[in-house]
């Protein structure tokens, strides 16, 4: 009971975590005017993933996938745009994704 109680707060935090982050580099790049398709899909995307926390555990688990999936997109089209990928970036963030999708399917 604890074990599943703790899992749940770390994936809730976790999902946090992951999509503010990205809302905050979402706003500053369109503060500096920058509307780049990269920059509105990191915004979707993670409205999405935000919106996860009113609904059902099913379409919380789709919402999330859908969400995560656009960020990650994203932010690879960015580094396409601007002709500097960070590949370690990008495997950090789709690891992330991927943990926490799992968690979420664990509860």
């Amino acid at each position: 009971m604890l074990t599943s109680m703790i899992l749940g707060i770390l994936t809730i935090v976790l999902a946090l975590a992951f999509s503010l982050l990205h809302l905050a580099a979402a706003f500053s790049a369109m503060k500096q005017k920058n509307y780049s398709l990269g920059n509105t899909c990191i915004l979707v995307g993670t409205s999405l993933a935000l919106a996860i926390f009113y609904f059902v555990p099913v379409a919380t688990i789709l919402l999330w996938i859908v969400g995560s999936s656009i960020v990650c997109y994203g932010a690879y089209w960015n580094g396409q745009q601007k002709e500097k990928q960070h590949i370690s970036h990008h495997i950090v963030r789709i690891t992330t994704a991927i943990i926490i999708t799992v968690l979420f399917i664990l509860l």
